[in-house]
């Protein structure tokens, strides 16, 4: 019993954490939105939180408020949000899990300079975080040594995360961020349900896609903004992996409402409203198979945020190490999600079954116009992946890299 009101209290603490990180996550959503235009959005909010935990734990002064405060840490007592972010990530990256995830998460240091042992102590006990030291003056080499590490963690499906332009002799430190997340629906689609269909893009212009179909029980539920300035209703599914702990969740306006007149309300609690008020219920599902991949400068959005000082000369990493000239010069992160019908290799059959919408029983989810999703963990409503699919990248038939959803 004390054992169960421990993980009870580990649990509960996950979860309050994770009100904090949902902020820290909309508001970066919100940045990337704003830089994207009509482009597709996707990115790990865990792991980004995982990255600056990292830099935090090098960091001091100006540079350690800054992260505190973006990231919504400064109600915690110093150093504990270090054990939550240990407990989110083993949270989602359990090897005995339906869903295989792996973090990939490192500190590149130019040679010649010497790391606290304390740090380093620090990084491999709550992050399992590798921290390496190159010649960045050897631009093309580092690129590719840290282009296979990346490659490497995530089963070969991010390649080329940086290129030797990135790196001069003046750098000193490189922060690479990158996740890789594979998982089977709990209700597969059948392969044999999959057709072609138009996709209704917000600009009025269409692009077919691939269609997977399936009437299954899943988490539903319709909400309203309470105004005309989201369109009035729209629908939220959420649809759980292959042992339920973690979910695909969509939010899904109307057929005649752009995704940017929903994407301004959405706020950390408004997730939470989602995930607490969803019911589950028999639904028909219409989802394009896809694959979305977006390699994004985290040095802008986060700078945009407020964390500024780890990316100037008056960087404090004097936790890190003892050089007063260290800070960091480039952040990037790179997600790639794959969404089919099964989430393992597969073909699909050929045989196309034409579908009708005669008769509807049941509520109807139709993704064939822009969508904004969420992939979380449902016990600790930690938030793994954030996004949204303007246009399908269509995954062809006879394309058998089938990895991710």
């Amino acid at each position: 019993l004390p054992s169960l009101s421990l993980l009870s209290k580990i649990l509960l603490s996950a979860i309050c954490f994770s009100d904090t990180t949902s902020e820290f996550s909309v508001r970066l959503y919100h940045q990337l939105q704003v830089a994207g235009g009509q482009d597709n959005i996707i990115f790990s909010p865990l792991s980004v939180a995982v990255a600056l935990g990292m830099v935090e734990l090098g960091a001091r002064g100006a540079s350690l408020a800054e992260i505190r405060q973006t990231l919504g840490f400064n109600h915690l007592l110093p150093g504990v949000e270090f054990s939550l972010l240990q407990n989110l990530t083993a949270a989602v990256s359990n090897d005995d899990a339906h869903c295989v995830i792996r973090f990939a998460n490192s500190l590149f240091l130019q040679e010649g300079i010497a790391f606290n042992p304390e740090f380093l102590h620090l990084m491999r006990k709550y992050f399992r975080a590798q921290v390496e030291t190159v010649d960045f003056s050897q631009s093309a080499a580092v690129a590719e040594q840290i282009n296979s590490w990346v490659e490497n963690q995530t089963e070969s499906k991010i390649r080329e995360l940086l290129s030797a332009e990135d790196f001069s002799s003046v750098t000193r430190l490189t922060l690479v961020n990158a996740i890789y997340f594979r998982g089977s629906w709990k209700n597969q689609f059948r392969p044999e349900n999959t057709r072609t269909f138009s996709f209704s893009k917000d600009d009025g212009s269409e692009v077919q896609t691939l269609m997977m179909y399936q009437q299954g029980d899943f988490y539903y539920g319709e909400f309203s903004d309470g105004s005309q300035e989201a369109g009035g209703v729209y629908q939220v599914l959420e649809m759980p992996y292959e042992g339920e702990d973690m979910s695909m969740m969509i939010v899904l306006p109307r057929q005649e409402v752009p995704l940017a007149s929903l994407e301004p309300i959405i706020k950390a609690p408004l997730l939470e409203e989602w995930a607490n008020n969803v019911k589950r219920q028999k639904v028909e599902v219409y989802l394009p198979r896809f694959k979305v991949e977006q390699k994004i400068d985290l040095k802008s959005s986060l700078q945009g945020l407020g964390i500024k000082n780890i990316f100037t000369s008056d960087a404090d990493l004097s936790a890190m190490t003892d050089g007063k000239d260290l800070y960091i010069e480039k952040a990037v992160q790179k997600a790639y999600l794959e969404v089919t019908e099964e989430g393992a290799e597969g073909a699909v059959g050929s045989g196309m079954i034409a579908l009708t919408r005669t008769l509807v029983l049941y509520p109807q989810v139709m993704a064939d116009h822009p969508f904004f999703f969420i992939i979380r963990n449902r016990r600790t409503a930690s938030i793994l992946f954030m996004g949204r699919v303007m246009t399908p990248e269509v995954i062809e038939p006879n394309d058998h890299d089938f990895d991710s959803i």
